[in-house]
Protein backbone atom coordinates (compact mmCIF):
# COMPACT_ATOMS: atom_id res chain seq x y z
CA UNK A 1 0.00 0.00 0.00
CA UNK A 2 1.16 4.01 -0.67
CA UNK A 3 0.87 4.34 2.94
CA UNK A 4 3.99 1.44 3.61
CA UNK A 5 6.01 2.96 0.83
CA UNK A 6 5.60 6.56 1.83
CA UNK A 7 5.68 7.71 5.36
CA UNK A 8 4.45 11.05 5.11
CA UNK A 9 1.39 9.28 3.32
CA UNK A 10 -1.05 9.74 6.49
CA UNK A 11 0.15 13.57 6.48
CA UNK A 12 -0.32 14.35 3.08
CA UNK A 13 -4.17 12.45 3.41
CA UNK A 14 -4.69 14.64 6.33
CA UNK A 15 -3.64 17.39 4.73
CA UNK A 16 -5.97 17.10 1.37
CA UNK A 17 -8.61 15.97 3.81
CA UNK A 18 -8.23 19.88 5.55
CA UNK A 19 -7.12 21.68 2.58
CA UNK A 20 -9.57 19.81 -0.21
CA UNK A 21 -12.97 20.82 1.24
CA UNK A 22 -11.53 24.64 2.03
CA UNK A 23 -10.83 25.16 -1.46
CA UNK A 24 -13.81 24.24 -3.05
CA UNK A 25 -15.67 25.87 -0.34
CA UNK A 26 -13.69 29.20 -1.53
CA UNK A 27 -13.98 28.33 -5.01
CA UNK A 28 -17.66 28.09 -4.80
CA UNK A 29 -17.85 31.59 -2.63
CA UNK A 30 -15.55 32.91 -5.35
CA UNK A 31 -15.19 37.14 -5.92
CA UNK A 32 -12.79 38.20 -3.03
CA UNK A 33 -13.22 35.38 -1.09
CA UNK A 34 -11.71 32.87 -3.33
CA UNK A 35 -9.36 36.01 -4.77
CA UNK A 36 -7.75 36.64 -0.84
CA UNK A 37 -6.85 33.17 -0.50
CA UNK A 38 -5.25 32.69 -3.96
CA UNK A 39 -3.43 35.96 -2.93
CA UNK A 40 -2.30 34.70 0.36
CA UNK A 41 -1.42 31.14 -1.56
CA UNK A 42 0.60 33.51 -4.17
CA UNK A 43 2.59 35.24 -0.90
CA UNK A 44 3.38 32.29 0.78
CA UNK A 45 4.98 30.99 -2.35
CA UNK A 46 6.98 34.28 -3.60
CA UNK A 47 8.09 34.50 0.69
CA UNK A 48 9.30 30.76 -0.09
CA UNK A 49 11.06 31.40 -3.28
CA UNK A 50 12.79 34.10 -1.95
CA UNK A 51 14.17 32.38 0.94
CA UNK A 52 15.10 29.16 -1.78
CA UNK A 53 16.70 31.00 -4.37
CA UNK A 54 18.65 34.06 -2.48
CA UNK A 55 20.27 32.92 1.21
CA UNK A 56 21.12 36.44 2.18
CA UNK A 57 18.11 38.60 0.87
CA UNK A 58 17.06 41.22 3.74
CA UNK A 59 13.44 41.60 5.05
CA UNK A 60 12.55 43.73 2.32
CA UNK A 61 13.35 41.75 -0.97
CA UNK A 62 10.50 39.15 0.72
CA UNK A 63 8.58 42.49 1.42
CA UNK A 64 8.62 43.02 -2.19
CA UNK A 65 8.18 39.37 -2.98
CA UNK A 66 5.02 39.09 -1.56
CA UNK A 67 3.64 42.28 -2.42
CA UNK A 68 4.05 41.83 -6.15
CA UNK A 69 3.01 38.02 -5.85
CA UNK A 70 -0.50 38.93 -3.81
CA UNK A 71 -0.96 42.38 -5.52
CA UNK A 72 -0.94 40.32 -9.18
CA UNK A 73 -3.30 38.13 -8.08
CA UNK A 74 -5.79 40.92 -6.05
CA UNK A 75 -5.88 43.44 -9.44
CA UNK A 76 -6.20 39.97 -11.77
CA UNK A 77 -9.74 38.37 -9.28
CA UNK A 78 -11.12 42.13 -8.89
CA UNK A 79 -9.67 45.10 -11.84
CA UNK A 80 -8.38 43.71 -14.90
CA UNK A 81 -5.58 40.97 -15.51
CA UNK A 82 -4.03 43.97 -17.68
CA UNK A 83 -3.89 45.51 -14.27
CA UNK A 84 -2.07 42.57 -12.74
CA UNK A 85 0.13 42.06 -15.08
CA UNK A 86 2.23 45.22 -15.39
CA UNK A 87 2.09 45.36 -11.41
CA UNK A 88 3.67 41.40 -11.84
CA UNK A 89 6.19 42.87 -14.20
CA UNK A 90 7.01 46.30 -12.41
CA UNK A 91 7.11 44.43 -9.09
CA UNK A 92 9.81 42.26 -10.55
CA UNK A 93 11.75 44.91 -11.96
CA UNK A 94 11.85 46.08 -8.10
CA UNK A 95 13.07 42.97 -7.18
CA UNK A 96 16.23 42.82 -9.55
CA UNK A 97 16.65 46.14 -8.54
CA UNK A 98 16.96 44.81 -5.23
CA UNK A 99 19.03 41.91 -5.67
CA UNK A 100 21.40 43.96 -7.79
CA UNK A 101 23.55 44.71 -4.23
CA UNK A 102 23.93 40.80 -4.05
CA UNK A 103 25.01 39.75 -7.58
CA UNK A 104 21.52 40.02 -10.26
CA UNK A 105 20.32 36.72 -11.02
CA UNK A 106 17.94 34.99 -13.46
CA UNK A 107 15.76 33.36 -10.43
CA UNK A 108 14.19 36.91 -9.61
CA UNK A 109 11.86 35.71 -12.97
CA UNK A 110 10.34 32.85 -10.26
CA UNK A 111 8.41 35.97 -8.40
CA UNK A 112 7.07 36.71 -11.98
CA UNK A 113 6.11 32.73 -12.94
CA UNK A 114 4.32 32.69 -9.50
CA UNK A 115 2.68 36.01 -9.69
CA UNK A 116 1.40 35.18 -13.45
CA UNK A 117 -0.06 31.50 -12.42
CA UNK A 118 -1.71 32.49 -9.51
CA UNK A 119 -3.29 36.19 -11.63
CA UNK A 120 -4.94 33.72 -14.24
CA UNK A 121 -6.32 31.67 -11.80
CA UNK A 122 -7.61 34.40 -10.08
CA UNK A 123 -9.36 36.05 -13.32
CA UNK A 124 -10.11 32.38 -14.78
CA UNK A 125 -12.49 32.23 -11.41
CA UNK A 126 -13.60 36.17 -11.88
CA UNK A 127 -15.01 35.73 -15.40
CA UNK A 128 -18.53 36.29 -15.89
CA UNK A 129 -19.73 34.13 -17.95
CA UNK A 130 -18.15 30.31 -16.79
CA UNK A 131 -15.25 31.36 -14.17
CA UNK A 132 -16.32 28.81 -11.71
CA UNK A 133 -16.91 25.65 -14.23
CA UNK A 134 -13.73 26.54 -15.88
CA UNK A 135 -11.91 26.29 -12.74
CA UNK A 136 -13.59 23.27 -11.59
CA UNK A 137 -12.64 21.65 -15.38
CA UNK A 138 -8.99 22.88 -14.28
CA UNK A 139 -8.64 21.85 -10.95
CA UNK A 140 -10.48 17.98 -11.30
CA UNK A 141 -7.98 17.49 -14.19
CA UNK A 142 -4.67 18.57 -11.94
CA UNK A 143 -6.21 16.87 -8.96
CA UNK A 144 -6.73 13.61 -10.66
CA UNK A 145 -3.17 13.57 -12.83
CA UNK A 146 -1.71 14.67 -9.50
CA UNK A 147 -3.04 12.14 -7.31
CA UNK A 148 -3.09 9.02 -9.20
CA UNK A 149 0.34 10.07 -10.48
CA UNK A 150 1.56 9.69 -7.02
CA UNK A 151 -0.55 6.74 -5.73
CA UNK A 152 0.60 4.75 -8.66
CA UNK A 153 3.66 5.55 -8.88
CA UNK A 154 4.44 4.90 -5.46
CA UNK A 155 2.76 1.46 -5.36
CA UNK A 156 3.86 0.25 -8.38
CA UNK A 157 6.85 1.86 -9.34
CA UNK A 158 9.68 1.52 -12.40
CA UNK A 159 11.46 2.91 -14.86
CA UNK A 160 12.24 6.73 -13.47
CA UNK A 161 10.45 9.34 -15.44
CA UNK A 162 13.62 11.74 -15.21
CA UNK A 163 15.78 10.70 -12.38
CA UNK A 164 18.12 13.70 -12.97
CA UNK A 165 15.14 16.23 -11.73
CA UNK A 166 13.08 13.53 -9.13
CA UNK A 167 14.17 10.50 -8.77
CA UNK A 168 10.15 9.35 -7.04
CA UNK A 169 8.27 10.17 -10.18
CA UNK A 170 7.95 7.16 -12.66
CA UNK A 171 6.28 6.26 -15.93
CA UNK A 172 4.01 4.38 -14.52
CA UNK A 173 3.00 7.17 -12.20
CA UNK A 174 3.22 9.70 -15.29
CA UNK A 175 0.85 7.52 -17.36
CA UNK A 176 -1.50 6.92 -14.89
CA UNK A 177 -1.88 10.52 -14.09
CA UNK A 178 -2.66 11.45 -17.93
CA UNK A 179 -5.24 8.60 -18.48
CA UNK A 180 -6.83 9.83 -15.41
CA UNK A 181 -6.54 13.94 -15.92
CA UNK A 182 -8.21 12.89 -19.33
CA UNK A 183 -10.81 10.53 -17.56
CA UNK A 184 -11.55 13.44 -15.24
CA UNK A 185 -11.80 16.18 -17.89
CA UNK A 186 -14.07 14.37 -19.90
CA UNK A 187 -16.67 13.85 -17.11
CA UNK A 188 -16.49 17.12 -16.54
CA UNK A 189 -17.10 17.87 -19.97
CA UNK A 190 -20.05 15.80 -19.88
CA UNK A 191 -21.62 17.77 -16.85
CA UNK A 192 -21.19 21.09 -19.07
CA UNK A 193 -22.09 19.79 -22.47
CA UNK A 194 -18.56 20.91 -23.85
CA UNK A 195 -17.29 19.66 -26.91
CA UNK A 196 -15.55 16.05 -26.08
CA UNK A 197 -12.55 15.94 -28.25
CA UNK A 198 -11.38 19.44 -27.54
CA UNK A 199 -11.83 18.54 -23.72
CA UNK A 200 -9.86 15.28 -23.98
CA UNK A 201 -7.18 17.31 -25.96
CA UNK A 202 -7.20 20.10 -23.58
CA UNK A 203 -6.85 17.46 -20.67
CA UNK A 204 -3.93 16.19 -21.99
CA UNK A 205 -2.11 19.36 -22.33
CA UNK A 206 -3.52 20.43 -18.96
CA UNK A 207 -2.10 16.75 -17.30
CA UNK A 208 1.06 17.06 -19.04
CA UNK A 209 1.76 21.00 -17.97
CA UNK A 210 0.74 19.50 -14.57
CA UNK A 211 3.70 16.84 -14.61
CA UNK A 212 5.92 19.83 -16.46
CA UNK A 213 5.42 22.09 -13.44
CA UNK A 214 6.06 19.57 -11.00
CA UNK A 215 9.35 18.38 -12.67
CA UNK A 216 10.53 22.31 -12.98
CA UNK A 217 10.00 22.68 -8.83
CA UNK A 218 11.56 19.65 -8.69
CA UNK A 219 14.73 20.70 -10.54
CA UNK A 220 14.69 24.35 -8.79
CA UNK A 221 15.20 22.86 -5.35
CA UNK A 222 17.78 20.54 -6.64
CA UNK A 223 19.47 23.63 -7.71
CA UNK A 224 18.97 25.72 -4.70
CA UNK A 225 20.37 21.91 -2.65
CA UNK A 226 16.85 22.44 -0.62
CA UNK A 227 14.33 19.40 -0.43
CA UNK A 228 11.16 21.19 0.30
CA UNK A 229 10.42 24.28 -0.45
CA UNK A 230 8.87 24.77 3.07
CA UNK A 231 7.48 23.13 5.99
CA UNK A 232 3.95 25.16 5.91
CA UNK A 233 1.59 21.99 4.75
CA UNK A 234 2.25 18.33 6.98
CA UNK A 235 3.32 15.40 4.45
CA UNK A 236 3.64 17.91 1.03
CA UNK A 237 6.17 20.82 2.59
CA UNK A 238 5.55 24.46 1.63
CA UNK A 239 3.03 25.67 -0.51
CA UNK A 240 5.07 25.57 -3.56
CA UNK A 241 5.41 21.87 -3.45
CA UNK A 242 1.64 21.27 -2.78
CA UNK A 243 0.67 23.65 -6.03
CA UNK A 244 3.78 23.26 -8.60
CA UNK A 245 1.76 21.32 -10.86
CA UNK A 246 -1.30 23.83 -10.95
CA UNK A 247 1.01 26.85 -11.97
CA UNK A 248 1.86 25.75 -14.95
CA UNK A 249 -1.55 23.97 -15.62
CA UNK A 250 -2.97 27.40 -15.18
CA UNK A 251 -1.27 28.98 -17.51
CA UNK A 252 -1.58 26.18 -20.00
CA UNK A 253 -5.18 25.94 -19.58
CA UNK A 254 -5.35 29.69 -20.36
CA UNK A 255 -3.35 29.62 -23.59
CA UNK A 256 -5.33 26.45 -25.13
CA UNK A 257 -8.36 28.51 -24.43
CA UNK A 258 -7.93 31.43 -26.10
CA UNK A 259 -6.43 29.01 -28.90
CA UNK A 260 -8.90 26.38 -29.01
CA UNK A 261 -12.27 27.47 -27.13
CA UNK A 262 -13.47 24.41 -25.78
CA UNK A 263 -17.30 25.19 -26.27
CA UNK A 264 -18.69 26.90 -23.07
CA UNK A 265 -20.77 29.40 -25.26
CA UNK A 266 -22.25 26.66 -27.21
CA UNK A 267 -23.34 25.11 -23.45
CA UNK A 268 -24.72 28.52 -22.33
Amino acid sequence: MPGRRDPAFQRRLISAVILGPLAVLLLWLGDIFFTAWVAAFAAAMAWEWIQMSDSKAPPVAYAIACATASGAVLLAGQTSLQDAVFWGAAGTLAIGVERIRRGWSIEVIGVLYIALSSGLLAAMRAGADHGLASVVLLFAIVWAADSLAYLVGTWLGGPKLIPQASPNKTWSGFLAGLLAGVGAGTGIGVVFELDLPRVAVFASVVAIASVLGDLAMSLFKRSFKVKDTGTLIPGHGGVLDRVDALMLAVIAAALFQNILPLGWGEAA
